[in-house]
């Protein structure tokens, strides 16, 4: 999904009117309901194959296939869009109001960078037989900080500039935590 948001995010600012003009309407939805879909398939097989029939050799083929297709189809996309957009902003010659999105992108890559690839690596070799130091539980927290990043962030360099937002939020944190 995050690979989708990428070539989406990048597509709308690399071609504007072609997004405008010539792009469905419809597109997003009907990607992101495919996604989901593949998403629930793989995840179905996967609990059926690792769990129910317990199938050691077919459930980690299954796992190695969702690993390589998340590790090298849907992260390489992801950055491949991510830095076309970054270098577009930072090298474009109007330098009117890039500051939030080269933030949002900077920080989507860095999070990314830190807290999904090298999980996705250890998984992946895992499955490949190499042993590392591994704990589930890490890695759990890992996902769990990845998959909650990219709205907080939006969320905040959103609201930045809004004093009146701080304001607010400032007030209603003082309410809870004197109650």
């Amino acid at each position: 999904l995050l690979t989708a948001i990428s070539i989406e995010r990048c597509l709308s600012v690399l071609s504007p009117i072609w997004c405008r003009s010539h792009r469905p309407k419809h597109l997003s939805a009907i990607i992101s309901g495919l996604l989901w879909a593949l998403s629930l398939l793989l995840n179905t097989l996967g609990y059926i194959l690792c769990t129910v029939r317990r199938s050691p050799r077919v459930c980690q083929s299954l796992l190695i296939t969702i690993g390589t297709l998340d590790f090298l189809i849907c992260a390489p996309l992801m950055l491949l869009f991510s830095l076309t957009l970054f270098l577009r902003v930072k090298c474009s010659s109007q330098h009117l109001k890039t500051g939030r999105l080269f933030t949002v992108i900077m920080l989507t890559i860095l999070f990314f960078l830190i807290f999904a690839v090298p999980l996705s690596v250890l998984i992946l070799l895992d499955f490949l037989g190499y042993k590392f130091l591994y704990s589930p539980e890490i890695g759990f927290v890992l996902s769990c900080v990845n998959s909650t990043l990219n709205p907080v962030i939006y969320f905040l360099v959103g609201s930045y500039r809004d004093r009146r937002f701080k304001l607010a939020l400032r007030l209603a944190f003082q309410r809870a935590f004197e109650d």
